[in-house]
């Protein structure tokens, strides 16, 4: 809906300007001098229709867009032309329609045309971005709207059947001071636009300094055309008005062309490439015209001849090329400064950048300031930064941030180099079109051979925040370790308390009743104690001797020690009755394995016979001078799998649990290191 009111706007315009091509040519010769000077046609309409169609363009790609609408209220200028035509060919060359309504039209005229150039002073006040520089520049549009509010009063206060565009008509004493402070107003609000897009640029980089400068462009290029309006008639006389009223109607023209590039199309065309030219030539132009003249001056009052002939103008030529010459250099800095901003003076960037050098050793600040320096130094499209790492991954950052799947780099790349040592490499990437010229070469060169000890910096950084990083998950790993460690020594003492409870107490628990039965005063007299009552009391205690001694085999039996791991398994499965089965292979029998893997591998089928169902079967190998021991059960859920992980991989073995087939298969690994020979390495 709103793209189609601003493309109504377009054909408004465009009738608008059809109309007042008929009406002007009715009056009068569209070649005549005042047809093009006063009236301004054929510019003044293609300026208005060239607003409303960029207006349009700018509201049907980006409706939220300020500008495309500012452009549309602007172009409702080609409405008031028309009707200013209507109203000077009626009154002046006998047109259509009565004299009174051709008042009324050009009384009705400024009160469109008014708020149509308001809206062209706004462009500048909301450029780039459809947005005040500030808050605190909202005064700027109310002091323009009060502006407009008072010209409007102004205006309202003639009578309108006896207006005429160019006179002075109706209450002077109410309408002349309003109207005269509403233009004052506006005007200020021209002006201070202007400073404030002047302001824009100073600040700005990268696409907004792009946008700023085809919007600051057009807006010089009119205040241009303003002047020149003002100055050369007074000059020249009436003969130049023509010429005179030709920069400001281009101007015009220029200011919607402008604008639409800045919000569409700034990326694609480079404006300050194009700035810098124009300024290069306009201020050799200068210099040169005000050289030639000063000294054709001078010369001529000095010999009292005037200021012709053909010695002054010689020797004025001359003079002016030898002074020329030592002022080309700051001409053309002049023009980069303005036209590339910091980029024009790139070695006090690179001063900057150097003072910016010691404050950032960390990677993740120098990188992005190192990439930011080489960018704005030689105005470039893409900066790619890289920082080798040793001890772990390339830093790498690009300017301006980009995302994984953007191409890699095809610009030019220089190495980063300290004592001889390659630590990285800046690659630049230049717009289409402008090629990296030698002293920018020169100058990122000079960049590269300052960032080259800060590399160096943040090298040895990046690699002692790795060896932080390291020693932080090495510490995590100890500190995880220790909780194992000491939740497996609360376990096992839980374990073995359970166990004693379960296994001796219970058996020793009713010897103090049935001791002091037999020491009451019923059995006193029966001497010797009847075997019959203490065999039962012996039997008890032997059972529970034989369980604390299986409890104490679960821990560390002494028969691991003295006979090897294969006797201890046996001895170990022979006590569970037929529910465990041991396999010993050949070359693991007999032989004996180091104490503490020994130790390892019987914790671990202690703990699987008591946590596995059976039939449990243990196989003992030792192939290719690897402890091989595969444990296989039905684990009921109990089985401490962190603890017997902890203490194999203590002993430099390793642990696999996995299960297939309704059966839990537990398998350890480990060096089969002799005993004979640990002790012999270890002396």
């Amino acid at each position: 809906m709103r793209a189609r009111i601003a493309w109504a706007v377009l054909g408004l315009t465009t009738l608008a300007g059809i109309l007042d091509t008929v009406f002007t040519a009715a009056h009068r010769s569209l070649l005549s001098e005042a047809t093009w000077a006063d009236h301004g046609w054929p510019l003044a309409p293609l300026a208005g229709v060239g607003c409303a169609f960029m207006g349009a363009l700018i509201v049907s790609r980006h409706p939220g867009q300020l500008l495309g609408w500012l452009l549309s209220a602007a172009s409702l200028l080609s409405v008031t032309l028309a009707v200013d035509a209507y109203s000077m060919w009626v009154l002046d060359g006998d047109g259509p329609g009565s004299q009174r309504w051709a008042h009324v039209s050009a009384w009705a005229s400024p009160l469109l045309g008014w708020p149509a150039f308001t809206a062209l002073i706004m462009i500048f006040l909301f450029a780039p971005d459809g947005h005040l520089p500030s808050p605190r520049w909202r005064w700027v549009v109310w002091v323009t709207m009060a502006g407009l509010g008072l010209h409007t009063v102004g205006t309202l206060t003639i009578d309108p059947g006896a207006f005429v565009y160019g006179e002075d008509y109706g209450n002077r004493g109410i309408s002349e001071p309003l109207m005269t402070v509403g233009v004052l107003l506006v005007a200020a609000g021209l002006v201070i636009s202007a400073v404030s897009i002047a302001l824009r640029l100073r600040k700005a980089t990268d696409d907004v300094r792009r946008q700023l400068l085809w919007i600051a462009s057009s807006a010089a290029f009119l205040a241009f055309g303003v002047v020149v309006v003002l100055v050369v008639p007074r000059i020249q006389g009436a003969e130049g008005t023509w010429l005179a009223g030709l920069p400001l109607r281009l101007a015009l023209l220029a200011v919607p062309v402008c604008v639409a590039v800045a919000v569409l199309r700034h990326r694609l065309l480079q404006i300050d490439l194009i700035v810098n030219r124009a300024l290069l030539l306009a201020f050799a132009t200068g210099l040169v015209a005000v050289g030639y003249v000063l000294v054709v001056v001078v010369v001529g009052l000095a010999v009292g001849g005037g200021t012709g002939g053909f010695w002054p103008s010689l020797l004025a030529t001359a003079l002016v090329a030898l002074i020329f010459q030592p002022l080309r250099r700051r001409v053309v800095r002049l023009a980069d400064r303005l036209a590339f901003g910091a980029a024009a003076a790139p070695y006090e960037a690179l001063a900057d950048f150097s003072r910016r050098l010691g404050d950032r050793p960390d990677p993740a600040d120098l990188l992005p300031a190192v990439a930011d320096a080489a960018a704005r130094a030689v105005a470039a499209s893409r900066v790619i930064v890289v920082l080798h790492v040793e001890a772990g991954p390339d830093r790498t950052v690009a300017w301006p941030l980009s995302s994984p799947d953007d191409p890699p780099p095809v610009g030019v790349a220089l190495p980063v180099i300290d004592h001889g040592e390659r630590l990285g490499s800046i690659t630049v990437d230049m717009r289409t079109g402008r090629p990296l010229q030698a002293r920018e070469h020169r100058l990122l060169a000079d960049l590269a051979d300052q960032a080259g000890l800060a590399f160096r910096n943040a090298r040895l950084t990046a690699e002692l925040s790795g060896q932080v990083a390291q020693l932080g998950h090495r510490t995590d790993e100890l500190a995880e370790s220790r909780r194992r460690l000491i939740s497996a020594g609360d376990a096992e003492r839980s374990r073995l308390e359970r166990a004693i409870a379960r296994q001796v107490i219970r058996h020793l628990a009713p010897l103090p009743d049935r001791l002091r039965q037999l020491s009451g005063p019923g059995h006193r007299a029966t001497v010797p104690v009847d075997a019959a009552l203490l065999g039962p009391l012996v039997e008890t205690v032997n059972t529970a001797l034989a369980e604390l001694r299986e409890i104490t085999r679960g821990v560390f039996p002494a028969q691991l020690a003295r006979s090897g791991l294969a006797t201890a398994l046996a001895s170990l499965l022979g006590r569970t009755g037929s529910t465990g089965r041991l396999v010993v292979e050949t070359p693991a029998a007999g032989r004996r394995f180091d104490p503490r893997i020994e130790a390892a591998a019987y914790f671990c089928v202690a703990e699987a016979m008591r946590n596995l169902d059976g039939p449990i079967v243990v196989v003992l190998d030792a192939p290719d001078d690897q402890l091989s021991l595969v444990v296989s059960g039905s684990d009921h859920g109990g089985l401490p799998q962190d603890h017997m992980r902890d203490r194999v991989e203590a002993a430099g073995g390793s642990v696999s649990i996995s299960g297939e087939h309704g059966q839990t298969v537990i398998e350890v690994r480990a060096p089969a290191t002799h005993q004979r020979a640990a002790a012999d390495h270890a002396s």
